[in-house]
């Protein structure tokens, strides 16, 4: 179970680091956020867990399916780390 985990722990890794940059870049791209709009959202990435699914399904970014469903990987990686620090997975 470990090797598996480790693998889809990865994998939602980098695919976090991936989606925490598109959030970004599509956040300072946008032409309708105000400055005080583009700052407060990207300082959500702080809080990315939240603030990128909630930005993707209700910012109104028109982000495709494929990223909508990448927006949840940075919580998934957060949950696997959780539990190989409590030993959950052996």
């Amino acid at each position: 179970m470990l090797p598996v985990a480790w693998t889809i722990f990865a994998l939602c890794v980098v695919g976090s680091f991936i989606t925490i940059a598109a959030y970004w870049l599509d956040v300072q791209d946008r032409p309708d956020l105000t400055f005080r709009h583009r700052v407060a959202w990207s300082l959500g990435t702080l809080a990315f867990p939240v603030t990128i699914p909630a930005y993707a399904f209700f910012g109104g970014p028109g982000w495709p399916r494929a990223l909508r469903v990448a927006a949840f990987l940075p919580a998934v990686a957060l949950v696997l780390l959780a539990g190989f620090i409590l030993g959950l997975f052996r």
